[in-house]
């Protein structure tokens, strides 16, 4: 049986977001990753923050997270959960990726911005980790047009419906190579 003691979300929206905190809710520490913000505003300059500044560079993910312990309804089944999450951005920790069990994809419903970011996921997870896509708009074939065997083994669609811990669905959708 293969086991998920940690998982890596990203996009830190408000779907990412509460899917992090879900998967706290049943025990699985994460990794909540989304881009690096486009440009500092005047009130980053003012706050001493620059293009290098963590505080800055996670602002996305830290923000998600910062919403989903403030969410109603309540996200985690605990807030204490929140301690159970890591933020980060794709440019300088992706390397995280490379100890996780399962990686869920929630940015953009953009099928050229998930494969270039699946490009990335590609070169670093684990042979057996599972990847997945929470998209629900884009056919699977076409995100993994450009996988590697390895990988298509291991992608598939997983839809998370909104709230996750409320809406008792998750949809599955295998692709064509995706091992059983």
């Amino acid at each position: 049986a293969y086991e998920i003691k940690k998982a890596a979300v990203l996009g830190a929206g408000v779907m990412g977001a509460t899917i992090a905190a879900h998967l706290t809710n049943a025990g699985i520490e994460c990794v909540l990753l989304d881009i690096v913000p486009f440009e500092l505003t005047d009130a980053d300059k003012a706050q001493g923050l620059t293009e290098k500044s963590p505080a800055w560079r996670n602002r996305f993910a830290t923000n998600g997270l910062a919403g989903v312990v403030k969410s109603k309804p309540a996200g985690f089944y605990t807030k204490k959960n929140a301690s159970m999450i890591r933020v980060g951005n794709f440019e300088d920790h992706l390397g995280w990726l490379a100890d996780v069990d399962w990686v869920i994809e929630v940015v953009i419903e953009d099928l050229k911005i998930k494969q270039e970011l699946f490009a990335k996921v590609e070169k670093i997870v684990k042979h057996q980790c599972i990847v997945t896509t929470n998209t629900s708009g884009i056919p699977i074939k076409d995100i993994t047009a450009n996988f590697g065997a390895k990988l298509k083994e291991h992608f598939l669609g997983t839809h998370f419906f909104n709230p996750p811990r409320y809406m008792k669905l998750l949809e599955i959708i295998p692709g064509k190579e995706t091992k059983p």
